[in-house]
């Protein structure tokens, strides 16, 4: 989907079609939100419960890094940092299949960033910022579905911190302007950042600091 929009772009309402497709199969292939830690006590749900907030978790996810990718590095930085997250927990809950998948993700991304950083000569597109946000959806269900706690729930959602916020406040913010929620804008944290009068990079690398400063939050809570 990502390298077709790249070529070809297609509307958003397409793209999410095809996500709520992905995000089905993964739910049958075994990855899913199958509790709900806070109401229910780590009770198991069933596919009426667990697929519409599955296919609400890989949306949000897949897209939110997609969202964050506006500046030099960014989107791959912080998919960095929160794939880092994902393999430690991972490797302390002896998730082994879970780990290598992660430290995979996470060197090939280290590679990508030496480039990507700015000024970047390469760049992630939608090919690679769908690709990395549905990856980190997954593996983060993988790991946890095992956990009945709601701290340990709420590990992957600290640990993705920076790009769930920003897409929350940019879909409030649109709803409570009026304008379409799936229009694109300039008011995204790193655009609020550059207006400041901060450089890219100096913009990419306060941002590195939020997300490690989530991750840190994220691997206190084990």
């Amino acid at each position: 989907l990502g390298l077709y929009d790249d070529l070809h772009p297609i509307s958003a309402y397409w793209k999410f079609a095809v996500q709520v497709v992905a995000a089905v199969w993964l739910y049958f292939a075994g990855f899913r939100i199958g509790r709900l830690s806070l109401l229910l006590g780590g009770e198991h749900v069933g596919w009426v419960i667990g697929l519409p907030l599955t296919i609400l978790w890989v949306l949000w996810i897949t897209n939110a890094f997609n969202l964050i990718d506006g500046l030099d590095g960014l989107s791959a930085g912080s998919a960095l940092f929160s794939t880092l997250v994902v393999f430690v927990v991972a490797v302390l809950r002896g998730h082994l299949s879970v780990a290598l998948l992660t430290v995979t993700l996470a060197g090939a991304i280290l590679g990508f960033l030496r480039f990507n950083f700015s000024p970047a000569t390469i760049f992630l597109g939608d090919c690679g910022s769908l690709f990395i946000g549905f990856s980190l959806a997954a593996l983060a269900m993988a790991d946890s579905q095992k956990a009945s706690t709601i701290v340990a729930v709420a590990i992957p959602v600290v640990s993705f911190g920076l790009p769930i916020l920003d897409t929350l406040i940019s879909v409030a913010r649109r709803f409570l302007n009026g304008k379409p929620i799936f229009s694109a804008d300039r008011e995204h944290i790193h655009h609020k950042l550059l207006k400041r009068g901060m450089s890219q990079r100096d913009a990419v690398l306060l941002l590195y600091g939020v997300t490690a400063l989530f991750g840190l939050l994220s691997l206190v809570m084990l």
